[in-house]
């Protein structure tokens, strides 16, 4: 049966209705900015179409900052990132969760680097003890195009990836301490760690924002984040798949730049906590 104008042009309309709505709420895969984040310091953000898209600024007086609303105790934690092109190494663009205490816990991705070589840095704190560094070369241009950058922290592992690559695994060790006690805040961020030429400003980092599968809860209140009902929770991701663990290997083989728990010089004594990297 043919339809007439009238009818298919109703049709479109009512499915325009239904595609912005599912955008709104996340559908696509991305989240919509000032539903889950604000700026909390430097210069304001932009926001891209007021959906998922977010830009940061970084100029010879200032960077910039967000951070989510809400705090999470256990999830998997997912943004992109197109990092700005500088020809200074200290320009940093920086993802990570880190809890609010006199004593935090966080986890942390650097991007940093020039046409020369970038790298990312990542950093884990522990009960406020951090400088626990393992950097990488990136084995792509992060200014080129956006790519992944994802925590799965859950009550037995903590996990770094990138573009699904798993490159750095922290393990729970009853004789270690392991950031399960602290909720944490989303945060990101583009800063310089030095002076740069302001002919080279301003600098964008742009950021992408995904659906946050994350166990949202109170400051005080992270051991419901512990429950199996969670995906990022259950068995399977207690540990790497035999698929992951071979792409983590090569990843460190390959990529791995420096890693503090070889790094004789700094530490004459093996750090304690090294023994629960996977």
């Amino acid at each position: 049966m043919k339809m007439r104008g009238s009818d298919q042009k109703n049709i479109l309309i009512v499915m325009m209705v239904v595609i912005v709505a599912a955008t709104a709420r996340g559908e696509d895969g991305f989240v919509t900015w000032g539903d889950n984040y604000y700026t909390t310091w430097g210069h304001p953000a932009l926001v891209i179409n007021e959906t998922s898209e977010l830009q940061l600024t970084l100029d010879h007086k200032s960077g910039s900052g967000f951070e989510s609303y809400k705090i999470y105790g256990s999830g998997s934690f997912n943004i992109r990132i197109k990092a700005p092109q500088s020809k200074s190494t200290k320009v940093t663009t920086s993802f990570y969760l880190r809890s609010k205490s006199s004593r935090n816990d966080g986890l942390c991705f650097q991007i940093f680097g020039n046409e020369t070589a970038y790298l990312l840095n990542t950093n884990i704190f522990v009960y406020g003890e951090g400088d626990k560094y393992q950097r990488f070369r990136l084995w792509f241009d992060p200014t080129k195009d956006y790519h992944s950058y994802r925590f799965l922290w859950n009550p037995y592992q903590v996990v770094f990836y990138v573009d699904d690559t798993a490159i750095r695994v922290y393990k729970k060790n009853p004789d270690i301490y392991y950031p399960s006690v602290q909720t944490m805040f989303m945060h990101g961020s583009v800063e310089n760690g030095t002076m740069v030429d302001p002919m080279e400003m301003s600098c964008t980092a742009k950021f992408q924002a995904s659906k946050i599968d994350g166990c949202a809860t109170e400051f005080m209140s992270i051991d419901k984040c512990f429950s199996l009902e969670y995906w990022w929770n259950r068995k399977e991701n207690w540990e790497l798949s035999s698929k992951e663990r071979k792409l983590y290997m090569n990843a460190r083989k390959v990529y791995l730049d420096y890693d503090y728990c070889l790094d004789r010089k700094r530490y004459p004594k093996v750090p304690q906590e090294c023994r629960s990297y996977g």
